[in-house]
């Protein structure tokens, strides 16, 4: 499937990644058009409009139209007394906590088998980057980046009060994934 991506420069590699990842290729000639909301879609084609907050759903309608395996796209957490199957999109960032790793989505924290190391490798194509040793994100799931104190940035994860430190180790290799 190829599609034409008109979005500003920041928001492009990462949105090129995540296409790529799909192997969806970016194409001008497209007849099918993804356009950051406040751009025009160009006159007949046919156009997808996203924001930075809707990325994430826009990626999983591709993936159902390229149907992609849902099994590449869905990891197994353990909640209280059961487990749950949790797909990427509603996953806000991974956490680690001594030998154990956390999930965390909007609606809870879920323990996984997997390390982090383990999921940073799984995960990097479908937009999740490592920020300091013990917090893998979600980039789509980043609200707002904040230059934070030497030489360190901010992230605030949208829709709750989590913000977690990009570090200097990880920051060149962030700002990079990110196009900044």
């Amino acid at each position: 499937m190829k599609v034409q991506l008109l979005c500003s420069d920041n928001v492009r590699i990462v949105v090129e990644e995540l296409l790529t990842n799909r192997n969806i290729d970016v194409d001008d000639t497209s007849e099918y058009c993804i356009v950051e909301k406040g751009l025009t879609i160009p006159d007949g084609k046919v156009g997808f409009i996203f924001e930075m907050a809707t990325l994430s759903l826009l990626m999983s309608f591709f993936d159902q139209v390229t149907e992609k395996e849902e099994s590449t796209s869905v990891i197994t957490g353990r909640h209280k007394d059961g487990y749950e199957i949790i797909t990427f999109d509603r996953i806000l960032y991974f956490e680690g906590s001594g030998n154990d790793v956390y999930c965390m989505t909007h609606t809870g924290s879920y323990k996984v088998k997997e390390k982090l190391y383990e999921l940073e490798g799984k995960l990097r194509p479908h937009g999740f980057i490592r920020v300091s040793k013990p917090f893998l994100v979600n980039i789509v799931k980043v609200g707002q980046i904040i230059p934070w104190f030497n030489g360190k940035l901010l992230l605030k994860i949208e829709d709750s009060d989590q913000e977690i430190d990009v570090t200097r180790r990880y920051i060149k290799e962030f700002k990079a994934f990110l196009g900044i």
